[in-house]
């Protein structure tokens, strides 16, 4: 499979998105709009499908966070598979969600 698919399940108060596939340049919109779509409380974004993520799609997840932490909503990162886990490390990515759920506005 080339490209990402999205599937959604709704809970009470929160919507869970399941990203499989590859999040890049070519389709990282198609994620974002899923997420602005949204109107719980709670996103998941629940990632143990992807095979891929390029800096763009880590882009697009920081902005969101703040998008939806300024509108006192939380997105939540989950099951990141261990080969991206590390890559997000290296670039800093967890202490960028841990400033912007102190400082939305950062």
């Amino acid at each position: 499979m080339k490209g990402v698919e999205i599937r959604v399940q709704q809970k009470e108060g929160m919507a869970i998105l399941e990203v499989e596939g590859e999040l890049d340049f070519s389709n990282v919109e198609q994620l974002q709009q899923e997420i602005q779509r949204r109107t719980e409380e709670v996103v998941e974004i629940d990632l143990q499908g992807l095979r891929f993520i390029d800096s763009s799609g880590v882009g697009m997840l920081l902005s969101q966070v703040r998008h939806l932490y300024k509108q006192g909503r939380t997105l939540r990162i989950v099951r990141i598979p261990d080969f991206i886990r590390e890559d997000l490390d290296v670039i800093g990515f967890f202490q960028v969600l841990e400033a912007l759920k102190t400082n939305p506005n950062a």
